[in-house]
């Protein structure tokens, strides 16, 4: 029995590998064509090569020291500064009649900066890869993924279509780079680089932020690299990372309160509803889920918490002690809720203002997302194209024509890889990693042992916002998961 695991580890790694390699060969050949698919290189601004040097800096670094790399992997995922994406041969995301036009890199610095770690790592094993163990799990993705790929290359409208599957399949390939990368590793060895790497991101986007806030003389915080719900909820889930790490004496109490200090401008900077909300209901539902033998209690505990926050909450609204776009009153007041009518946009009507803007919009991009799904329900529209081909199931074409996403990671994944991968991937990428942590045995391994805490905590997050389909957010979430399915694997052998 042991032998066919082994055999089956070998042929799904091989497979693997070459499904990677076959998706970077597709991007090399369709950039040689690049004219005959919209792809082209956006105008090299000020910036681009500052941010390259910097980045030829920490893989200098990175060749030097083995724990330069993983101080810096954090960094050069989360908070490398976005210009260095104008030196790529990008793929336009938006449609030519929007109002502006925007593109992605069809290759990233993450690819790059995961892929320079590997060859680190092969070179230091003596040129040789390791099998990687998959779970069954992980063989039924690969396998789901590689058809409903291939159907939506079919299904492709053009070449453009095309590429934007080549250009979003970040998810699977940056999910394989880490894979290979944690089986040259022993990933224990450099737990504290990892979690120094996060502070040094954090801080990092702060500064950015506070420089890009005043250059574009917003009254909120807004970070040049990721979109400001994804800068407040990813902010939000490593705060509570941190508060996991103190409640374990895993981190520095210093160094701790530090960087939740940092999250804590983040996200009263932001000013972003949805991040506050993030960081409350992860905190409650780990709480709750993290021991079934006292869930009783547990329920008690946090049905009390719940209601002396909404409690608190309601208070404040109805004696003016916080501003109308948090209040419930305002907010309210201007939606109304007939359950008679079939789309979502006509069962709950809202009225356009300050407070119900963003409500608004999100029902309308539900809409649209719902629509794709029920016209593809086992395949999706293909990953990428979301954007490109929202106002075709849009009703009235509501979608306003700028860069828009679903703004719910849950429908962005079933409207683009169709319902049975969009919600293995849901359930992999948010709440796997803490099923492995509530069910193992050893609960305190070191600081990484708890990375399973962003992962659950952007999976709230991603009730309002589309942050797996920023591949910054993505790769994040992708390395927690890795780490995590890798630390499981060894203590399971240790036992």
């Amino acid at each position: 029995m042991e032998n066919v695991k082994i055999g089956e580890n070998k042929a799904f790694s091989v497979y693997s590998l070459v499904l990677l390699l076959a998706i970077y060969g597709g991007i090399v050949i369709t950039s040689v064509f690049g004219n005959l698919g919209n792809l082209s290189v956006l105008d090299i601004g000020p910036l681009a090569l500052p941010s390259l040097g910097l980045f030829v800096l920490i893989c200098l670094l990175a060749v030097w020291r083995r724990k330069l790399y993983f101080l810096f992997l954090v960094f050069a995922i989360l908070a490398f500064p976005a210009p260095i994406d104008d030196l790529f041969i990008s793929v336009p995301l938006t449609n030519p009649d929007d109002r502006t036009q925007v593109v992605f890199p069809m290759i990233t610095r993450i690819d790059l900066y995961l892929i320079l770690g590997i060859l680190l790592g092969v070179l230091g094993k003596g040129g040789k890869l390791r099998v990687i163990k998959f779970s069954l799990s992980l063989k039924v993705l690969l396998v789901l993924f590689l058809f409903v790929f291939l159907v939506n290359i079919f299904k492709s409208l053009d070449l453009w279509d095309f590429n934007l599957l080549l250009a979003y399949s970040f998810h699977l390939r940056y999910a394989i780079l880490f894979l290979v990368l944690l089986q040259l590793y022993d990933i224990k060895n450099y737990q504290k680089e990892l979690i120094n790497g996060f502070v040094i991101s954090l801080v990092f986007l702060l500064l950015e932020a506070y420089i890009n806030t005043l250059m574009r003389g917003s009254t909120r915080l807004l970070s040049g690299s990721l979109s400001l719900n994804s800068f407040a909820n990813i902010s939000a889930a490593i705060s509570l990372f941190v508060i996991v790490l103190l409640r374990h004496r895993q981190i520095k109490r210093s160094l701790g309160i530090f960087t939740l200090a940092v999250a804590m401008i983040i996200l009263i900077g932001s000013a972003t509803r949805g991040a506050f909300l993030t960081l409350i209901l992860a905190y409650f539902l780990m709480y709750l889920l993290g021991n079934h033998r006292k869930i009783v209690l547990n329920t008690l505990r946090v049905a009390a918490g719940v209601a002396l926050l909404l409690g608190a909450y309601v208070w404040a609204s109805r004696n003016s002690h916080i501003p109308d776009r948090y209040s419930y009153q305002e907010i309210a007041k201007k939606i109304d809720i007939n359950l008679s009518k079939n789309s979502l946009n006509e069962v709950i009507k809202i009225k356009s203002s300050r407070e119900t803007n963003s409500i608004k919009s999100r029902i309308d991009l539900f809409d649209a997302s719902l629509n794709m799904v029920v016209a593809n329900p086992v395949t999706g529209i293909g990953v990428g194209r979301w954007n490109r081909h929202k106002n075709l199931y849009s009703e009235n074409d509501r979608v306003p024509r700028v860069l828009l996403d679903t703004h719910n990671d849950y429908l962005a994944l079933v409207s683009q890889y169709g319902i049975p991968l969009g919600l293995l991937f849901s359930w992999l990428i948010f709440f796997y990693p803490f099923y492995l942590h509530a069910k193992s045995k050893q609960k305190e391994t070191g600081p990484l042992s708890h990375l399973y805490v962003i992962n659950f905590a952007m999976g709230i997050a991603a009730l309002s916002n589309s942050g797996f389909f920023k591949h910054q957010i993505a790769a994040l979430l992708l390395m927690c998961f890795c780490i995590t399915l890798q630390l499981h694997k060894d203590y399971a052998k240790a036992d």
